[in-house]
């Protein structure tokens, strides 16, 4: 555990002590569920409002111009 980690736990009364080769392998596991849930949604196509709004982002203002 890096000093880092220590102090953090440190100031936390309470939180459980665990090791961190445990809360690497909770964070993997998680990231591998939450991917599996929501992979799916990076193949759908974006729906026109949003592409028209991401477009308008990209374009320069000519708010506050005369």
């Amino acid at each position: 555990m890096s000093k880092i980690d220590k102090l953090n736990t440190a100031s936390r009364p309470g939180l459980l002590q665990t090791d961190p080769r445990t809360v690497s392998a909770v964070r993997d596991k998680l990231g591998e569920q939450l991917r599996a849930m929501y992979g799916k949604l990076e193949e759908e196509p974006l729906p026109d409002r949003l592409l028209s709004l991401m477009t308008q982002l990209g374009q320069p203002s000519s708010r506050g111009k005369p």
